[in-house]
């Protein structure tokens, strides 16, 4: 049965724990054999002219950061899993250009490009909340990056937004999300995920990579399962001054983020312990309401949820 999506802010916080958005190939493990990324690719397209008298085929000279012809395409220096998805810039050698990379999802796992692209159809019940993902960011000038995921309706009406800018060097994976921005009611029925390598009023420069990887629009794809044996458990999910945590399989250096329902980390330690131990964090100064604990080391990340009183 179809919701009616957007309409009241209190399903927006309810949303994430009844229905569940995947993004198609959103961790990038789905590589085609020319090493593109499964479901995402570039909208450029080389011009070319045919000389009618001699059937030669003449364009511009254009140069790509890899040898792979494309600015979107798998990378192996991925932050979960073996692949993740890079994209960079071209240079227009003809017209002494910078050719800014963008990424976009799209429907067809066939295509190396998604042409005319309608979308990445969406179950009427499923709940977008936010944009999210890892990425690394290497910018050879001044560049600004730009994320952004789009819902739409069947008529093509926008019902939210949410993007992100990336600047700044970045070469350790960092974790950021965005809420969505509600522009009207409606029903969704397709989505669009995009990674500009140059935002609106920005110079891209030529040598900029942007490395993507675990791209989420809601909460529940991190969380994990609480009876896994090797998982970090959590006690008690409903806190009122302290939460417990006992960090099974997560040694060394471990780092605990607090995030909210909006996606902003409101509350950050970064600890070094062993497994056996439990380590308490102070909650008393949260408001009341829904949060997520993510706990990582070196080789894991796990994200649970709990409630504060």
């Amino acid at each position: 049965m179809k919701k009616n999506y957007f309409m009241v802010p209190l399903l927006l916080l309810i949303a994430p724990f009844c229905s569940n958005a995947q993004v198609v190939n959103g961790s990038f493990e789905n590589v085609k054999t020319n090493f593109l990324p499964s479901n995402w690719g570039m909208n450029f397209v080389q011009q070319a002219v045919i000389d009618n008298g001699t059937g030669q085929m003449t364009g511009d000279q254009i140069q790509f950061t890899w040898c792979v012809p494309s600015m979107v395409y798998a990378s192996m220096e991925a932050k979960t899993g073996q692949y993740a998805m890079e994209v960079s810039n071209a240079y227009n050698w003809t017209t002494e250009k910078v050719i800014p990379g963008m990424a976009t999802i799209f429907n067809d796992p066939e295509q190396d490009s998604p042409g005319w692209n309608p979308g990445v159809p969406v179950n009427p019940s499923t709940s977008i909340l936010l944009l999210g993902f890892d990425y690394k960011f290497f910018p050879a000038g001044n560049d600004v990056a730009e994320a952004t995921l789009e819902v739409m309706d069947a008529e093509g009406n926008e019902l939210g937004k949410a993007s992100l800018d990336i600047s700044g060097l970045h070469n350790t994976y960092a974790y950021v999300y965005a809420p969505i921005s509600v522009t009207r009611a409606g029903t969704p029925a397709y989505m669009y995920i995009s990674f500009n390598m140059a935002k609106e009023g920005s110079v891209p420069t030529f040598g900029t990579r942007l490395i993507v990887d675990n791209v989420i629009v809601n909460f529940s794809t991190l969380l994990t399962n609480e009876n896994a044996e090797n998982s970090a458990k959590v006690f008690p999910t409903l806190a009122d001054r302290e939460l417990h945590i006992i960090p099974n399989g997560f040694s060394d250096t471990i780092s605990y983020r607090i995030i909210n329902t909006e996606g902003k980390v409101v509350k950050q330690n970064v600890v070094r312990q062993e497994a056996s131990y439990q380590y308490t964090m102070d909650v008393s100064e949260l408001s009341a309401g829904i949060y997520f604990l993510n706990i990582q080391d070196q080789t894991h990340n796990s994200t649970k949820k709990f409630i504060k009183k």
